[in-house]
């Protein structure tokens, strides 16, 4: 589950998918906070601009990677991967 800050303040308990809709339609600075596959609070700082969420803080600010979003949250049922298999069926 995600977390997510803007100028519009903060909403809680979003989805990958839920996330990726929210910032299609937004303009601006967020921060999205999520737990790590290891249990570690994360934090990632993004402009977005005409739905494309760049990373803030790195060089070049790269696009942020889905994929490597959707793999990098802890999983809430150890035994399946729902945000890799949501990734799958959008990219087909």
């Amino acid at each position: 589950m995600f977390e997510i800050w803007d100028e519009a303040g903060q909403a809680n308990d979003l989805t990958l998918p839920q996330l990726q809709q929210r910032l299609t339609s937004y303009r601006g600075e967020v921060m999205v906070r999520y737990t790590n596959r290891i249990g570690l609070p994360t934090t990632l700082f993004l402009t977005v601009d005409q739905g494309l969420a760049y990373q803030r803080f790195k060089a070049d600010r790269p696009l942020l990677d889905w994929a490597w979003l959707a793999q990098a949250v802890h999983a809430t049922d150890p035994g399946r991967e729902p945000m890799l298999s949501y990734l799958d069926a959008v990219s087909r």
